[in-house]
């Protein structure tokens, strides 16, 4: 069962027991709403996934879903054929109008890589919100504890919105989103809490977006497939972002993804953790990317980056070295498992 937890609006409809019927009017209210609806389904009780679809100005926009502690992107397709063919399971179903700002952070998490993922105690969330203010941005954090996801949005590099699924937290008064952020992320010490860093608000386009109305939507939804369209036959839309000024969506063009490298610690402080970081990647005591706090390593120790399409550590002339595979080095290419070794931890570099 999949109990992680996402933030809501205006639910309209609260996991109710899946029925055609129930579909039906649902879909009749977003088709029908005043302003035109923006928000998500959510369909839970298929295996341990959560399923959204998720609608912008009243039409189907994209889907995704959240499984054994992953997002991944899908189409709208997809999302029908795992409803179509789980109709007669245990499944819940919720309707819940967002903002665009919410409903843009979800499509962010749910279809795309983040800058950095990794528990808080392993990043500087202040130099991070420094570097998206100086940057002059609009980015989003999400924070995870206890299966709550929570969402903070920064525009033109400004905390401007929060958005909780943890209704325990007790909102203060008085700060910035900025310190707010924070003071979530630490107030309760020894918490895991697992932070998702966008840099920015652009988001894949769905290639079938165009291909629903009404009722077509809901053909796809109950029998899973559509009769006489050809697969081509779509017409690609621009991807909604977060609008600089005012909380509303418009058009962006799609950015390719920046690499990223997963690394398991398998030795120090912090064995066993495992996190992925988008590259370039500092890693050091203080104001880098990937924090490693122990006095053997420099505040700016070693640096992963891409160099003529190879992965590469380089030592950023640290006091005691950067080595891999138990070999001192001062820039080296990398592969998949080889062990980096800064201070007393150890990285293991993985390929998924």
């Amino acid at each position: 069962m999949n109990n992680y937890q996402f933030p809501q609006q205006n639910v309209l409809c609260d996991e109710k027991p899946y029925t055609r019927e129930l579909l039906r009017s649902l879909l009749d209210m977003v088709n029908t709403g005043s302003p035109p609806f923006t928000g998500y389904l959510k369909i839970a009780g298929i295996g341990s996934s959560l399923h959204f679809l998720f609608f912008f100005k009243g039409a189907p926009y994209a889907a995704g879903r959240y499984s054994h502690c992953k997002p991944i992107g899908y189409s709208i397709q997809e999302f029908g054929k795992h409803l179509a063919s789980s109709a007669d399971k245990d499944i819940t179903v919720t309707l819940c109008e967002t903002d665009p700002v919410l409903l843009k952070s979800m499509l962010l998490f749910l279809q795309t890589e983040p800058d950095v993922k990794a528990p808080t105690s392993l990043i500087d969330i202040e130099y991070i919100v420094q570097q998206i203010g100086e940057a002059g941005t609009n980015a989003m954090i999400a924070l995870c504890r206890d299966k709550k996801i929570n969402f903070f949005f920064f525009r033109d590099g400004k905390g401007a919105l929060a958005y909780y699924s943890d209704m325990v937290f007790e909102r203060p008064e008085g700060m910035t989103i900025d310190e707010e952020m924070q003071l979530y992320a630490f107030h309760q010490p020894g918490d895991v809490i697992q932070a998702f860093i966008f840099r920015d608000m652009v988001t894949p386009i769905a290639e079938d977006l165009n291909l629903y109305d009404k009722d077509s939507l809901y053909t796809l939804l109950t029998v899973g497939y559509l009769k006489n369209r050809r697969r081509g036959d779509t017409e690609i839309a621009s991807v909604p972002a977060a609008e600089s000024g005012e909380t509303d969506i418009k058009a962006a063009q799609q950015k390719p993804k920046l690499p990223n490298v997963v690394l398991i610690v398998e030795s120090g402080a912090l064995q066993g953790e495992r996190f992925t970081v988008k590259l370039p990647c500092t890693i050091g005591r203080k104001n880098c990317d990937l924090i490693l706090d122990d006095r053997l390593i420099s505040r700016r120790h070693a640096e992963l980056k891409i160099d003529g399409n190879k992965l590469v550590i380089e030592d950023l002339e640290s006091k005691n070295g950067t080595k891999v595979n138990g070999e001192k080095v001062t820039k080296k290419q990398l592969v998949p498992n080889d062990l980096i070794s800064i201070g007393p931890t150890k990285l293991r570099v993985f390929s998924e």
